[in-house]
């Protein structure tokens, strides 16, 4: 690749799984919503090995990696499915401010479909288990 060729920007999966190198976005509240973590925070493996140790670490908190794309079953082709799917629900609940988010300027939902993905982003609970 030629260096003076522009690169794609890299976007963020803001429903990523609890892995070393992931940030740790939030924590889930007990009323089922996110509580942000800032400053962002890197996970370690030691992070990984204790936070599997109890229930599912995606229904616990909510992590960010890099959005792959084409190889997450969410990926439609174009874009990320699962914001389009929480957009489409009658009356999702929605924020009325958007939440102190740590990686809002390279997230996926965010470039997607802008302030309107931030409100109902607190709402979206990761659970793996349908994916093991």
């Amino acid at each position: 690749m030629d260096s003076s060729e522009p690169t794609a920007r890299e976007l963020t999966c803001p429903s990523s799984a609890c892995e070393p190198g992931a940030t740790l976005l939030g924590i889930v509240n007990e009323d089922g919503t996110i509580g942000y973590v800032t400053p962002a925070l890197e996970l370690d493996e030691d992070f990984v090995s204790r936070a599997r140790a109890g229930r599912t670490p995606e229904r616990r908190f909510r992590f960010a990696g890099p959005c792959v794309e084409a190889r997450c079953h969410h990926w439609t082709g174009e874009r990320c499915g699962v914001i389009d799917e929480v957009m489409s629900t009658p009356d999702p609940p929605a924020a009325e401010s958007l939440p102190r988010c740590s990686i809002r300027a390279s997230c996926r939902w965010f470039d997607q479909a802008g302030a309107d993905a931030c409100r109902l982003c607190p709402f979206v609970v990761t659970d793996l288990r349908s994916l093991e």
